[in-house]
């Protein structure tokens, strides 16, 4: 049995976050240089948000929902549902 340490519990958390911010962008049609424009970050900050290396706070997940025009269960309704 593989008991997850807290940081390793983020970290997995980070890049499912990473993972599903990316596939949102694809499906929009955005390259990360046009999705960080959008949101007045850098098209490297959208890489380490997608690769899961630096995390995102809430306000930024919320600012990347309203720019593709997502629900903030699409990110979270999977650890939502988990309660």
């Amino acid at each position: 049995m593989v008991t997850l340490t807290r940081k390793s519990a983020a970290a997995s958390i980070d890049k499912d976050l990473g993972a599903k911010l990316k596939a949102f962008r694809l499906a929009a049609g955005l390259t990360q240089s046009e999705l960080g424009e959008l949101l007045d970050i850098s098209h490297t900050q959208v890489m380490k948000y997608e690769l899961g290396k630096n995390r995102l706070a809430v306000s930024t997940l919320i600012q990347f929902c309203g720019v593709l025009k997502l629900d903030l269960s699409a990110f979270l309704g999977d650890y939502l549902a988990r309660r």
